[in-house]
């Protein structure tokens, strides 16, 4: 079968069945530790993003075409950087309309919301997480003006429990103003990640 890894084609030959994972496990050896793999395409269709997942039960024969695109580890970090700012602003608008909400005796819809919120709020930590540690970096070696990344997160995380405490005591007034007074002023000042990592 054929192989294009980033355009360049190798020839791999397959005497008996072979599954995606054994193709992949002799390609490595092409590709540098640096790069990872951001795309493949099997003949014209391309795999979803959990090909890895399944890559043994995806059977290969020798007239099919694999296509094997990589990027730096960096490259994709930095990438993943860019799309977790546009995030982070969606997350504290949405964090601000929960509040109001809250204030507006709307408490059903609200902790609806709320719960939604700090799923989005971890799944972001994860991918500014993620991201540093592709770039060799770790939260504690990002220092922001007051406290380094880590403290800060764990500042934050301090600062929802406090907030679930509050969402069971059913004070939907004194949570509305924890998240505009207290949680949002803490999120803004994570903002400063993207100038101190001076990402574009």
């Amino acid at each position: 079968m054929k192989v294009y890894l980033n355009g360049n084609v190798s020839e791999i030959k397959i005497t008996s069945i072979s599954t995606l994972s054994d193709v992949i496990v002799q390609m490595e050896k092409e590709i540098d530790k640096s790069q990872i793999i951001t795309e493949l395409k099997l003949n014209e269709k391309i795999l979803g993003s959990d090909w890895y997942n399944n890559a043994k039960n995806i059977f290969l024969l020798d007239e099919d075409d694999l296509f094997i695109t990589t990027q730096s580890s960096d490259y994709i970090a930095v990438q993943a950087l860019n799309s977790s700012q546009k995030s982070f602003e969606t997350i504290t608008a949405d964090f601000q309309k929960v509040s109001d909400m809250f204030r507006f005796d709307n408490e059903i819809k609200a902790n609806s919301y709320f719960a939604q919120c700090i799923e989005n709020f971890q799944w972001y930590l994860k991918i500014i997480s993620d991201s540093l540690s592709l770039l060799g970096k770790n939260l504690s070696s990002i220092q922001l003006s007051d406290k380094n990344l880590e403290e800060k997160i764990t500042e934050l995380s301090a600062k929802l429990e406090e907030m679930i405490e509050c969402q069971q005591s059913k004070d939907w007034i004194l949570l509305a103003d924890m998240i505009e007074y207290e949680l949002l002023p803490l999120l803004k000042s994570l903002t400063e990640i993207y100038d101190i990592l001076e990402i574009n």
